[in-house]
């Protein structure tokens, strides 16, 4: 089956629904974390996706292989799941169990920007001024909230470790975009297509965080807090609505806004959702200066990638 869609405001209602999405099921993965081992959890969550990924392709008749690429192409995908899907998504899961939620939603800002980056690398071109300005105030947001003064007793330590590392998941994650955006372009506007180069980027992430998992002690124990019902609801869910739902809208919306930086930008309108949601069910405090931070990190956004 081949779902075509030309219209452009398809795709910003797409890549808002992926931050609308992604914010919830951060937020129950964040409370899914105080009793769930981040490894744990990243391996059920794409694992879960891509069961869902394979009933969905039954249901709408999306083969299971497409041959319309080349080798280059599906080694791109491979390794832009295993460092976007696998890899990212550990230190994603591991930094969000540490640091909280809104915190994590002020360093994605720096996604665009080092996407932008990348970009700029492979195609040879030079940041202009505007965005080196745009880049320096996204960092000056994550040097501000570095060295705020925490209210929730979290240590020094753990914050700048945590930070730190997702920075380098974010780094990860631009650089499986940048990777996979010639593929896309060669799906032009067939979702299905689309929905495939999800699926089968996400293969690979699931190999690799059942990979990392593996690594760690006590492997059976971790598995224990499963029992209790409500939590696996949580995780079901939040796989459900992050992984397999945001993640789709937010491969299509990136295909098909003309514009790539447009699509970067209504996708970090996640940084609001997840403050506001981390404080009303999280009890996450919002302070003075993590509201500037996310101000200044959507400001240099825009400035960089427009």
């Amino acid at each position: 089956m081949n779902i075509i869609f030309n219209s452009q405001y398809f795709g910003f209602g797409a890549a808002l629904s992926a931050a609308l999405f992604w914010s919830i099921a951060v937020i129950i993965f964040k409370s899914a974390s105080n009793e769930l081992s981040p490894y744990l959890i990243t391996a059920l969550k794409n694992s879960i996706a891509t069961i869902l990924f394979l009933f969905l392709f039954i249901i709408i008749d999306i083969p299971l292989w497409y041959n319309g690429f080349n080798n280059l192409d599906y080694y791109k995908i491979l390794i832009s799941g295993i460092l976007g899907m696998g890899l990212a998504d550990v230190i994603f899961i591991y930094a969000l169990s540490k640091i909280g939620a809104n915190r994590i939603a002020v360093i994605n800002c720096f996604e665009p920007v080092v996407i932008y980056i990348f970009s700029s690398i492979i195609l040879s071109t030079v940041l202009d001024n505007q965005k080196l300005i745009g880049f320096l105030i996204v960092f000056i947001s994550i040097l501000i909230m570095t060295y705020e003064k925490d209210y929730d007793g979290l240590d020094i330590q753990i914050k700048r470790k945590g930070i730190g590392l997702q920075i380098l998941a974010v780094i990860f994650s631009s650089i499986g975009i940048v990777m996979i955006k010639p593929v896309l372009l060669k799906a032009e506007n067939n979702i299905s297509i689309q929905l495939w180069v999800t699926f089968f980027r996400l293969l690979p992430g699931m190999l690799t965080a059942w990979c990392v998992f593996m690594f760690q002690k006590n492997k059976l124990i971790l598995f224990k807090p499963l029992k209790k019902s409500k939590l696996l609801i949580k995780i079901i869910i939040s796989s459900g609505l992050g992984t397999f739902i945001a993640l789709s809208c937010w491969i299509i919306g990136y295909a098909n806004i003309e514009h790539p930086p447009i699509a970067s930008i209504l996708g970090q309108t996640s940084v609001i959702f997840i403050i506001l949601l981390s404080w009303i069910f999280l009890k996450e405090e919002i302070t003075y200066l993590r509201v500037i931070s996310m101000l200044c990190a959507l400001l240099g956004v825009c400035l960089t990638i427009l």
